[in-house]
């Protein structure tokens, strides 16, 4: 088991770990139910902000619990396998892993929740997965990761690393 790079924002304690995780999951699913509606509507459009709050409130509970009990864990000992010189490194891999548990898991129950066990049911959770793991990745590194980061450490007042 490896530490994390010099400079890496990690969450030591549960109340960390707690909101390190709603910051993520409140900013994740936000841009995965915008993406989403989006995706499905073939384009986005201002009608997709009014549908946005439901899809929200259907998909964070389960998002949530996801992260805090079950994901954090798997992918910071999955992590620790990896020796990583720099933050970026490290944070890629994290993403990776995180998105590899999620992706699936929250493909598989907007596809149930919206579309229901009909006989494409296969396909449908397929499709959406390819396309949602994609997004989720690339937002993850790009965007959803480097602001989760930045607005635990303000919240939480940790000082931010020299190396980022």
């Amino acid at each position: 088991m490896y530490p994390p790079p010099p400079g890496v924002v990690v969450p030591r304690t549960t109340k960390q770990r707690m909101l390190f995780a709603t910051i993520g999951v409140l900013l994740m699913v936000t841009v995965m139910s915008m993406f989403n509606k989006a995706f499905e509507a073939g384009g986005m459009g201002w009608a997709l902000f009014a549908q946005w709050p439901m899809a929200f409130v259907l998909r964070a509970p389960l998002a949530f619990v996801l992260q805090v009990f079950v994901v954090q864990k798997a992918v910071g000992k999955r992590t620790a396998r990896y020796q990583c010189s720099n933050p970026i490194e490290f944070y890629a891999i994290r993403a990776g892993f995180t998105v590899m548990w999620m992706a699936p898991i929250m493909s598989l129950y907007s596809t149930v929740l919206y579309v229901g066990f009909v006989p494409e049911f296969i396909p449908i959770w397929i499709t959406k997965l390819s396309v949602n793991w994609l997004f989720a990745f690339c937002s993850q590194v790009f965007v959803i990761g480097p602001l989760n980061r930045g607005l635990y450490r303000r919240i939480a007042r940790l000082p931010k690393p020299e190396s980022e």
